[in-house]
């Protein structure tokens, strides 16, 4: 028996597995279906590519997506100690400061944003020193990428230009407008994902047992108290029991999935999958929003950005897994910024990132090959998306993957503000000192001259980010699943 059972050994259970497990009274089990982040693939920052579709990712794909060409889209999403912060970009961005004050106003006490700062700053590391907005003494590195590439540098600069916002060091202390280089979660050229910051100083401890391989089925019942924790770990069945609580930290598609596999959602879509229905609650798996991008990509002159052929890919895999050094020491993406398409928004609605070689053509919906040549890619990306989707049972086997139903651009102004972050990559391509990197236009390409032929190559090259959120809403209303303390509502 166990005080607390944590599901998920993601970016919030290894933060709560450590942060529990520091009294040393109190005994804490984590449960994680992948295994050990140990591998140069995890460790380096630029190699998550690398982890998709292996034993390392649930390799997720969405429903076909009626307005994005019929698409299904791949979601990949850690299956390893580290979760998802062990196979992302690594950048360092927080929230706008009026998402949390939205959150408490709108009656989650305890979420605004100066509540929130002195919490961001305790796990924080930030390599620069702290600051009213930072915190240098926490376990989570915070630094800059070195080794910059010329058109990283000259993006950020046009980017300020064009769209009239201030060229900035920081992303993360309120506001976010702003051009510059994004800082990342990286030690000494090492992912500082939270399994190396929190989970990894703590596993020493006697009171935290950490359960790797293991698929969780459901969870244990007693009347409208949740107890335990049923998983299965290679053939075997096991429960681990709960004496204060059951902490669920699967993401965005683990955590409702565990709650309906439970009995614990819409109580019609339950009985449709054969599950018995312990707890109507309508919410579950509702409200899925995710972050989306587009492409523009051009042809760059040498000393640019870094040419990428199977001799550089095999020196720069070498390079690292010999010294730590060289491009995948560091994210990809290396430059970016926030901005507002129209006047009276309250914060940024398209967010730009760029990265200095070739990304996926056209998209990474299947398997390609590693997109050779030299040449760069600015990536607008929604940061509000109006479209909403659902995650639900496909049927009441553990093992069988979640339907995922994004509804990608059901809400049209998704699809039209990509339109508009397009022409403003455009915009910024065309200024100095970005173009004198940039040769031909590559995609969407230079005979895409109409807003429909730019909509037709959003819909083609769209991809996710990766950012799934709002499946388990916080909140008072009808629809929401976890209060603001994250109790699930009626257990």
């Amino acid at each position: 028996m166990s005080d607390y059972v944590i599901v998920g050994a993601g970016s919030a259970g290894c933060t709560l597995a450590a942060r529990l497990s520091e009294d040393p009274a109190c005994k804490v089990t984590l449960i994680e279906a992948g295994g050990s982040e140990k591998t140069m693939n995890v460790r380096g920052p630029g190699l998550y590519f690398a982890l998709w579709r292996t034993a390392r990712d649930w390799a997720f794909t969405t429903e076909p997506q009626e307005h994005v060409d019929g698409r299904r889209m791949f979601w990949p999403r850690g299956k390893v100690i580290g979760g998802s912060g062990s196979l992302n970009a690594s950048l360092y961005v927080r929230g706008h400061r009026s998402d949390s004050d939205g959150w408490r106003d709108a009656g989650t006490p305890g979420w605004g944003w100066d509540d929130v700062l002195p919490l961001f700053k305790r796990s924080q590391k930030q390599r620069r020193g702290a600051s009213a907005a930072h915190g240098a003494a926490g376990p989570l590195d915070v630094d800059d990428q070195q080794g910059l590439a010329p058109a990283s540098l000259a993006f950020a600069e046009a980017l300020a230009a064009v769209c009239k916002v201030p060229a900035v060091t920081c992303f993360n202390g309120g506001d976010s407008t702003g051009a510059g280089h994004y800082q990342v979660t990286v030690r000494d050229r090492v992912r500082c994902s939270t399994a190396l910051a929190f989970l990894e100083p703590a596993r020493a401890r006697p009171n935290l047992t950490v359960v790797t391989g293991a698929l969780v089925t459901g969870l244990v019942l007693d009347g409208t108290r949740v107890t335990g924790v049923r998983y299965r770990a290679g053939k075997k069945d096991e429960i681990a029991r709960a004496e204060r609580e059951v902490i669920l930290c699967g993401g965005a598609i683990g955590s409702p999935h565990i709650l309906l596999l439970s009995g614990i959602g819409p109580a019609a879509q339950l009985r449709a999958a054969d599950v018995k229905v312990a707890h109507d609650l309508p919410g579950v798996g509702q409200n899925l929003q995710d972050h989306l991008l587009t492409t523009v990509t051009y042809d760059t002159p040498g000393g640019s950005t870094l040419a990428l052929t199977r001799i550089s890919l095999m020196a720069s895999l070498l390079r690292y897994a010999v010294a730590k050094g060289g491009p995948f020491a560091r994210s990809p993406v290396e430059a970016g910024g926030f901005v507002h398409t129209r006047a009276g928004l309250r914060a940024p609605d398209l967010q730009f990132h760029f990265v200095p070689w070739p990304t996926d053509d056209p998209n990474t919906d299947e398997k390609h090959p590693p997109p050779y040549g030299r040449r760069l890619s600015i990536l607008p990306s929604l940061i509000y998306p109006e479209s909403r989707g659902e995650i639900r049972l496909r049927s009441n086997d553990p093992a069988a993957a979640p339907v995922i139903e994004p509804r990608y651009f059901s809400e049209s102004a998704d699809l039209e503000l990509l339109v508009t972050g397009v022409k403003l990559s455009r915009e910024i391509a065309a200024a100095e000192p970005l173009a004198r990197h940039c040769g031909a236009e590559v995609r969407p390409g230079p005979a895409a001259t109409t807003d429909d032929a730019i909509r037709a190559s959003i819909r083609r090259h769209v991809n996710t980010i990766f950012h799934p959120v709002g499946t388990c809403a916080m909140g008072t209303g009808a629809d929401a699943v976890v209060d603001p303390e994250l109790r699930v509502r009626g257990l």
